[in-house]
């Protein structure tokens, strides 16, 4: 049985927000502010949280965040590539136009995210639970997905190229608008997978079954 369409839910953001300046993560706790252009490339942090926050541009690069905890957070044309945030939990969080290349976010909590025009090659999520997710318009190349839940996960008009699904729950996720060349699945990983005709039939050789048209 297909799962329902998935509704995610969007930020609870304040019409005013507070400008603030960021220097450090370390133990940072922020609340319904904005931060424009933060710099902060290569810090590690522990027990971050932000709680109705604007990100707009600059950079995490390389951050290495243990207990991070984002609800309600916007996030735009910011610099994620290579962070390295084990078990985050994301809450409400829209993160668009960002640059999450070789992104770490292992074994973590989604709910509620939306991932719009982002860039995720070589990303990583193994072991994550999605709950109301969509990645749309996204780059999703060699992203590992290994033993995630995905369940009712949305992926509109992505680029899913060498994807890795190995040990996925995949009930009701939909990959039927996206590209989905060289996946990494095993057979039974594909079971509930939404997928349209074309990808249906390259699954098919993929896990060695022989497509054949009664009508010729």
């Amino acid at each position: 049985m297909r799962a329902p369409k998935s509704v995610v839910r969007p930020p609870i953001l304040p019409k005013e927000l507070e400008p603030k300046v960021l220097v450090d993560l370390d133990g940072v706790d922020l609340d319904r502010c904005r931060l424009d252009g933060c710099e902060l490339a290569s810090a590690h942090a522990d027990k971050v949280r932000f709680d109705a926050v604007h990100i707009v541009g600059g950079s995490l690069h390389e951050t290495a965040v243990a207990e991070l905890r984002w609800l309600d957070v916007l996030c735009e044309r910011c610099d994620l590539s290579l962070i390295a945030w084990p078990k985050a939990t994301l809450t409400r969080v829209e993160l668009r136009d960002c640059r999450l290349s070789g992104a770490k976010l292992m074994e973590g909590e989604l709910d509620h995210v939306r991932f719009i025009e982002c860039q995720l090659d070589y990303a990583t999520f193994s072991g994550t639970r999605f709950r109301h997710v969509s990645f749309e318009r996204c780059r999703l190349k060699e992203a590992a997905f290994i033993g995630a839940d995905l369940t009712g996960t949305s992926f509109v008009a992505c680029d899913l190229q060498g994807a890795d699904f190995t040990q996925a729950k995949l009930q009701g996720a939909d990959v039927s608008s996206s590209t989905l060349n060289q996946l990494r699945a095993g057979a039974g990983d594909v079971r509930g997978l939404v997928v349209n005709k074309e990808q249906a039939s390259v699954l098919a050789q993929l896990f060695g079954l022989v497509v054949r048209d009664p009508d010729r």
